[in-house]
């Protein structure tokens, strides 16, 4: 049993370090996730992430909308503010990046909200990518 369980915790730390994918070698980024999501218009969702000091995090959310305005903000587990960034645009893109000063747990929220009110679920892909500091 106790070599199993030594097998099992080797393969989940192979698994885990399976997830990033380099995306710039030369520059060190580094896909964290991405995720293709239906947003219902006007609702704000939030999903806890990792960070790592000494790392620079990105999140970028891409939607199909002309008329939205997109939002993203982020808080540490004590629901201080980290930063944020809304668009109020026809821009199809939003990015948030920032830069992690504890390691530690964090919380994203983000929402969007079609202006014309057309369609009430909308199709977006949410990418976190991080990138060591230099």
């Amino acid at each position: 049993m106790k070599y199993f369980s030594i097998a099992v915790l080797f393969l989940l730390s192979f698994s885990a370090k399976a997830q990033f994918k380099e995306i710039n070698p030369s520059i060190g980024w580094n896909f964290v996730k991405s995720q293709n999501l239906s947003l219902v218009d006007g609702v704000w969702y939030n999903t806890d992430f990792a960070a790592e000091k000494g790392y620079d995090y990105i999140f970028i959310m891409n939607h199909n909308l002309d008329s939205a305005m997109a939002s993203i903000q982020v808080f540490n587990l004590q629901e201080e503010f980290i930063g944020s960034k809304n668009r109020d645009t026809s821009m199809k893109t939003l990015e948030l990046s920032f830069s992690v000063v504890e390691s530690g747990v964090y919380k994203v929220y983000f929402g969007l909200n079609d202006k014309n009110r057309a369609v009430s679920t909308h199709n977006v892909q949410f990418i976190l990518v991080r990138r060591k500091k230099v």
